[in-house]
């Protein structure tokens, strides 16, 4: 783990085995900000008593802490639940005066609870941490539990392919609530693909004044209990684009696959690769030629 500053003086972390860094260099607060605590649209979620949400890949607990420091002052309870492989990301942010100075007191004790004690409890509401490969831990959530929220933040797919699997996206889409949101940052056909196919109605993030240059900045996929009915646009997300939906029916879309659950990594990129080789979708290199060229 390599630690470094961000452009909104929030500091992150980069993973030198994997190569991939937790935030963009723009601002690891102000990304979590944008790509999953603007799209949970809290002022929506107010009329409910409790709501749930599930953060899956804490890392360094942005996320989270930045959707408790937006409800500490409403009169929503929040129940909690958390799921990480990895202690060392959360353990560096906490000791990082830097990282303590950003956020509520409050907030701040709910990540030591969670770090050293795996769960936290107050009149706020109750929260529980589990550690170890999130493919098994989340069999150990009770049924009944229903998230309005998940929060996919893992690494991306090709460094972390298990976590973005058809049959784990199928498992977590079992766990949202009528109308429930699953946000991530991954806009790859692949996901987005088999997110609707685990029967969710896809929305694109848009793109803000940081990332104007991308065409999408992730995606919402919401649970609605009538598939007919379109979510409304917002200020925020559109329903997809002609060019992202064209993006779905090329060889990107294949999905990874991990029928056992408990497939490798490179068990599972091969797996897809070897798909994708006998694919009759169109070529992703003849998708991005046909958008730039009528973009041009």
């Amino acid at each position: 783990m390599r630690i470094y500053e961000t452009s909104d003086g929030s500091i992150s972390l980069v993973n030198t085995d994997l190569k991939e860094g937790f935030h963009n260099s723009n601002g690891a607060k102000k990304e979590a900000i944008e790509k999953f605590i603007e799209p949970s649209e809290i002022n929506l979620l107010k009329k409910k008593k409790e709501i749930f949400v599930l953060d899956l890949c804490v890392g360094m607990g942005y996320n989270s802490a930045c959707l408790m420091d937006a409800i500490l002052d409403t009169r929503l309870s929040l129940n909690w639940w958390g799921i990480e492989q990895d202690k060392r990301p959360l353990g560096i942010a906490l000791s990082s005066t830097k990282f303590r100075s950003i956020w509520k007191n409050k907030t701040l004790n709910f990540l030591e609870c969670i770090n050293h004690k795996n769960h936290w409890e107050s009149n706020f509401g109750q929260g529980k941490m589990l550690w170890g490969d999130a493919r098994l831990e989340i069999t150990k959530i009770p049924k009944e539990i229903k998230y309005d929220l998940i929060f996919h933040d893992a690494f991306s797919p090709q460094k972390s392919p298990e976590l973005w699997s058809e049959e784990f996206l199928q498992d977590l889409s079992k766990k949202l609530s009528n109308g429930g949101k699953l946000i991530t940052y991954s806009r790859a056909a692949a996901i987005r693909a088999s997110l609707r196919r685990s029967g969710l109605t896809l929305q694109s993030l848009l793109t803000t004044k940081s990332s104007e240059s991308d065409w999408s900045n992730g995606t919402v996929a919401i649970k609605s209990p009538n598939p007919q009915n379109k979510p409304t646009t917002t200020l925020l997300w559109n329903s997809l684009s002609e060019m992202e939906e064209d993006h779905l029916m090329t060889v990107a879309a294949v999905p990874y696959r991990d029928p056992t659950g408990n497939s490798s990594s490179l068990e599972i990129i091969e797996r897809r690769n070897c798909e994708q080789k006998n694919s009759n979708f169109s070529s992703t290199n003849s998708w991005k030629k046909r958008w730039i060229r009528r973009k041009s």
